[in-house]
């Protein structure tokens, strides 16, 4: 037993519950939570909608998690993650098929497909989820109707529902969707025609969290404190002269602030007398003080780099990514953009799992209305990802040529990687090679020269090229 004593004067006895030092409680610090349950009893439905209220606050109001949230988005979709089917002769007719599909994709006629990933990426991170019901529509043809977290809930009467998800009680499998109606009632639909898109943290997690659970706090406290800051730098900024007078009073007697109308009796009266160039009136042993003294001090910014550092790390993307990239040198940069790249990989994949589902869905309707041949691979399809995010697109770009012309890197991928179809490059080059020797062998004929030489003259394939003219009036 330790000579220290509680607030109530009692023997504070020494506790330790093992070798690891996270077991062991101490007087100077607060104890922790340590819940140990299923996600069902840490993230139920109250948890949800709190913190999905919060986040879509903060989204709509604090610039950095809007900005850093839309690029995630954007450079994970980009234009659209567009198919490449690997359906063998069938499969430039499932992706013709496919992309008249995504323009008229959305039951309610609003958003093409491409523009469903961007929205599943952005409300994926801000509310936790997002779900999409398949419909039938006329002919058989296939909707999407897109559906916000806040609407998947249930009645709660269902003993095997949480949090607007059916579970089977034998496989713990969803099998069920329930969803809100503005009516007040709930709508039942079936785990086959819903797609919930989210990125779950623990293995049974039926609902998806907003991924701006780590940053309320700090990104509330980041905008209350630069609130408060300018406030102080405006009225300290206000003040433009100062008359000292016997009375303390302006010209027709009526003071800056009456009784009445103080701080104590109206809270903000006197931030609102504050005008730009104001010239208050004072006794002449009165006096006006700045207790902040210089405003904002050195030490401020870095103070708010603290804080919105923990809220980057806990989002995955670098800070200097969301806040200062222009601050780094270029090794720097390319470590950034690197580690920025892999969070936008990990989206890319979150969102092809999506994508994957819904082509099978719509390929396998396509073959039903008799609009596609049916094939053993039907099902089978590639997602091309965007361009990636690079600091040195020369440097990049040679090494891609190198590495294809040795055979490194297949044309599929250096091309992929420009958020481009080596199948629609190939079909493009084709075309404008038949052009180009087309109009060689007409001009080589006009001319009376060589069609190496008028090929030169077109296009340069070489660095050095070497000109062979015959006819020496060109010469």
């Amino acid at each position: 037993m330790s000579g220290l004593v509680d607030q109530h004067g009692r023997p504070l006895q020494s506790v330790n519950y093992g070798y690891y030092k996270g077991t062991q409680r101490s007087r100077v610090r607060r104890a922790m939570v340590n819940e140990v349950s299923d996600s069902r009893n840490t993230l139920n439905r109250w948890s949800r909608e709190l913190l999905l209220g919060y986040s879509r606050h903060l989204f709509t109001n604090i610039g950095e998690i809007r900005g850093m949230v839309k690029d995630v988005a954007r450079y994970s979709v980009g234009r659209g993650i567009k198919p490449q089917s690997q359906a063998g002769d069938e499969s430039k007719a499932y992706e013709q098929f496919f992309k008249n599909w995504a323009d008229n994709c959305d039951i309610r006629g609003q958003h093409s497909f491409w523009q469903m990933q961007r929205l599943a990426s952005v409300r994926a991170d801000v509310d936790g989820d997002i779900g999409f019901n398949m419909i039938s529509g006329a002919n058989d043809w296939p909707f999407l109707q897109a559906i916000e977290g806040h609407q998947i809930k249930g009645p709660g009467k269902d003993e095997n529902e949480f949090d607007g998800v059916v579970i089977s009680p034998r496989t713990g499998r969803p099998v069920a969707y329930m969803i809100s109606q503005k009516d007040g009632g709930h709508k039942r639909i079936p785990a086959g025609n819903f797609i919930l898109v989210s990125d779950p943290e623990r293995v049974a997690q039926y609902r998806g969290v907003t991924a701006m659970a780590h940053a309320i706090t700090d990104t509330w406290d980041v905008s209350e404190i630069l609130d408060y800051e300018k406030v102080g730098v405006k009225a300290r900024s206000a003040i433009g002269m100062v008359i000292k007078t016997h009375s303390g009073d302006d010209d027709d007697a009526i003071a800056l602030t009456k009784e009445g109308n103080d701080a104590a009796t109206t809270g903000d009266v006197p931030w609102q007398s504050f005008d730009a160039g104001m010239i208050p009136r004072l006794l002449p042993d009165e006096d006006i003080t700045d207790i902040g003294g210089n405003r904002p001090s050195p030490a401020f910014t870095g103070f708010l780099e603290t804080l919105m550092r923990k809220v980057c790390v806990g989002y995955g993307l670098p800070f200097e990514f969301v806040w200062a990239l222009a601050g780094a040198n270029a090794a720097s940069q390319r470590a950034i953009l690197a580690k920025s790249q892999r969070v936008f990989d990990d989206r890319f994949d979150m969102l092809s799992r999506f994508n994957s589902r819904v082509w099978t869905w719509v390929i396998a309707k396509g073959i039903k209305r008799g609009d596609l041949k049916f094939t053993e691979d039907w099902y089978k399809v590639r997602w091309q990802q965007p361009k990636r995010i690079t600091v040195d697109v020369g440097r990049e770009a040679k090494e891609n040529r190198e590495d294809v012309k040795f055979g490194i890197k297949t044309i599929q991928a250096a091309v992929g990687e420009m958020g481009e179809d080596w199948e629609e490059t190939r079909h493009q080059t084709e075309r404008e090679l038949v052009d180009l020797f087309e109009r060689a062998n007409r001009i080589a004929k006009q001319s009376n020269m060589p069609v190496t030489t008028v090929l030169e003259y077109l296009q340069q394939r070489s660095p050095n090229p070497v000109l062979q003219i015959n006819d020496t009036s060109l010469a």
